[in-house]
């Protein structure tokens, strides 16, 4: 038996100074660990539009990727961006300084995502989608815009190429050097 006698029943066995109970699955330790593994690649980035009018910080895993689309507006703006969930993004200015252009793609019953610009400087920092990979919202967050990403870290990041000119969201168009 893992357990030794104590006071009133059996006290756990110290195991790098944390209890282990051999008769429980999972310890709030080890749920607050694997929980914290799967959020350690997470990296706080602070982000603004060319004048500082508009800033914001954003949680983002680079190692997962980055998005470059060749939808027509992304085409025209040479997006480069990033997508986060809503709880990992923070506005922090700007709210009041931003104009938003919505664009309804052809056979598209109405405008999905929402891009903010500031009207200040014009630079598109962050926007907004109602239907993302998973399913509900999420932001995109142009990589350009952030402050304090490491080149290194950008260099390394994958680049994950979709084909929003054929609607087809789930893969790479074929041909991408232009992107």
């Amino acid at each position: 038996m893992d357990c030794l006698p104590g006071v009133g029943g059996f006290r756990p066995r110290v195991q790098n100074n944390r209890p282990v109970y051999p008769h429980v699955v999972s310890t709030t330790w080890e749920v607050e660990r694997q929980l914290e593994d799967l959020t350690m690649a997470l990296k706080k980035y602070s982000g603004s539009c060319h004048c500082g009018g508009v800033r914001f910080e954003a949680d983002i895993d680079l190692s997962k990727g980055t998005t470059k689309c060749n939808c027509s507006i992304c085409t025209k703006a040479r997006a480069w961006f990033a997508l986060v969930e809503p709880e990992h993004y923070r506005p922090i200015a700007g709210a009041d300084t931003q104009a938003e252009y919505q664009w309804t793609p052809p056979g598209h019953p109405g405008a999905n995502l929402h891009y903010h610009f500031c009207r200040k400087c014009g630079i598109r920092a962050v926007g907004q989608g109602e239907h993302g990979p998973k399913g509900g919202p999420f932001y995109f967050v142009a990589i350009a815009s952030l402050d304090d990403v490491n080149e290194d870290e950008l260099a390394a990041a994958p680049i994950n190429y979709v084909d929003g000119k054929h609607d087809h969201y789930d893969r790479p168009p074929k041909d991408t050097h232009l992107m």
